[in-house]
């Protein structure tokens, strides 16, 4: 580890500085945080007159008992005295050279002049940011929070508590995640500060009143970002509903622990809130609401190119339902919605001779989906194609027609057609968790093993070789779980054990 300090020009007392169990009796903070942290190498920043000063004429300068007290482990860097601008930015170049990538640094400003405390809490972030630092602590030796508080003849053997002021340079990472993920819908920032919190309490104190939700929540938010910057509106939904609940019940956690993130949890929750649904397998009226909802929410946090790439697919999941038939996510079906639509298009508003499925045709939504598969499709084609285009529509163009995506789309939910579709069948091979003989002590991990790969709310097929009371143990045991079971054998086919799609 290594330290950055800084020496004034002033006449500093003899106290007693304490951090924890540990203390050192000194006038100068540089030598108790060298004796109290025992990091490898001290670096103290000094001007020119903080270098020659000296409390009276019969003492040695400050310099000269630094150097005398702590040896080789002490290197000195010159620094103006920061009178100009320019003086403050020569002072922040000279303090983040000192610092190599992946150094870990501990930071002093107890004796550090006028605005100088300010460019170590920068330096500090730009250090963290750009070289991979880990700031270890920003310290503060407190001489005027010393006990007692001798106004008149401070004594040596006074205790001045150092102050821990990390949590201030915590603080700009916690606004940096909340304004990324109030402005790009990126969570992963403040997900890393969610998992670094609950880390090091757990690594520094230990105990039953420390966090347990943080690290969850933060691989929640993470994933929600993912979600959302990869376009998967499935699993938008999903995590964004697994997400609400959790954030209710670590309320506490973040008041407690978290707290700048408690300051906007409640904003997140009303944002998740919106893009959450049970369901999302089910292709309903309200899973193409809360696509649109996912659409509008990626134009709001700018990810124009997730919006238009959504909403394409949006459109084929309306046609899907439409035509009411199968997995509605099955390639098969969703090329059928789609060639159905370029069909229609080619034959409406190109006057091709072609023809179009009667099913689609009849729909009486089936004029303005043509229309808007077709303006999508350009749109789509800008943008996939990055511009590689004698053609090409400007980036302004495409961010003006993005916009109406909602609105177009939106005319087209309130006459959506009412029914259901669902998707996700999931085969599992019985004799594929065991090995060899299947036994009867080692049911409980079979059990589990299965109910994994069968998820939630799937169609579940189980197959393959295994004892009777395999199957019928893991039959009863997805049974709440999946939303379909059945059995498939080479004798009997496929035989329905239970079915709770809801009708």
């Amino acid at each position: 580890m290594k330290a950055l300090s800084f020496l004034g020009a002033a006449k500093y007392e003899m106290v007693t500085y304490v951090w924890g169990e540990r203390s050192y009796t000194t006038r100068l903070f540089p030598e108790a945080l060298t004796r109290i942290f025992e990091p490898e190498k001290v670096i103290i920043f000094v001007t020119e007159t903080a270098k020659h000063y000296r409390p009276s004429p019969s003492e040695p300068r400050y310099v000269e008992t630094l150097q005398e007290r702590l040896g080789d482990r002490v290197e000195w860097v010159d620094i103006p005295e920061g009178r100009s601008e320019q003086e403050l930015w020569e002072i922040f170049d000279k303090v983040a050279s000192a610092v190599n990538d992946g150094d870990t640094v501990l930071l002093d400003i107890t004796h550090a002049f006028r605005s100088i405390p300010m460019i170590v809490f920068a330096v500090a972030a730009y250090l963290r940011r750009t070289k991979g630092v880990t700031i270890e602590r920003i310290v503060y030796g407190a001489y005027e929070a010393r006990q007692p508080l001798r106004t008149s003849s401070p004594q040596p053997e006074d205790r001045a508590p150092i102050f821990d002021l990390t949590p201030l340079l915590d603080l700009l990472d916690w606004l940096s995640g909340a304004e990324a993920l109030q402005n790009q819908g990126d969570a992963r920032t403040l997900a890393s500060r969610l998992e670094q919190t609950q880390h090091s309490l757990w690594r520094r104190q230990g105990g039953d009143t420390l966090p347990r939700r943080l690290q969850n929540i933060a691989r929640q938010l993470r994933n929600l970002s993912q979600a959302l910057h990869l376009a998967r509106p499935i699993d938008v939904m999903k995590t964004a509903h697994t997400l609400c609940p959790m954030l209710k019940k670590a309320h506490d956690e973040f008041h407690q622990w978290a707290k700048p993130f408690a300051v906007i949890v409640e904003k997140v929750f009303q944002e998740m809130e919106a893009l959450a649904y049970e369901q999302p397998e089910r292709l309903d009226v309200e899973n193409l609401r809360r696509q649109l909802t996912i659409v509008e929410y990626c134009l709001w946090k700018n990810l124009t190119m997730q919006a238009i790439t959504l909403a394409r697919e949006w459109l084929v999941s309306l046609v899907t339902l439409q035509r009411k038939e199968g997995d509605w996510l099955a390639l098969a079906q969703r090329e059928e919605a789609e060639k159905a639509l370029g069909a229609a298009v080619r034959k409406w508003h190109r006057q091709e001779s072609v023809d179009v499925p009667g099913w689609f045709e009849q729909w009486t939504l089936s004029q303005k989906a043509a229309e808007a598969w077709d303006w999508l499709t350009q749109l789509r084609n800008d943008v996939a194609h990055c511009g590689m285009n004698p053609r090409a529509a400007s980036p302004n163009s495409i961010l003006e027609r993005a916009r109406q995506i909602p609105g177009r789309l939106r005319a087209l939910l309130d006459e959506a057609p009412a029914g259901v579709l669902w998707t996700g069948r999931v085969v599992i091979d019985l004799k594929s968790l065991y090995t060899d003989t299947a036994k009867l002590d080692e049911l409980p991990r079979y059990i589990e093993s299965a109910k994994e790969l069968a998820g939630e709310g799937n169609e579940v097929v189980l197959t393959g070789q295994a004892p009777i009371w395999m199957y019928l143990a893991i039959a009863h045991a997805l049974h709440g779980k999946a939303r379909r079971l059945l059995y498939d054998s080479p004798v009997t086919g496929e035989v329905v054990i239970f079915d709770h799609t809801p009708r």
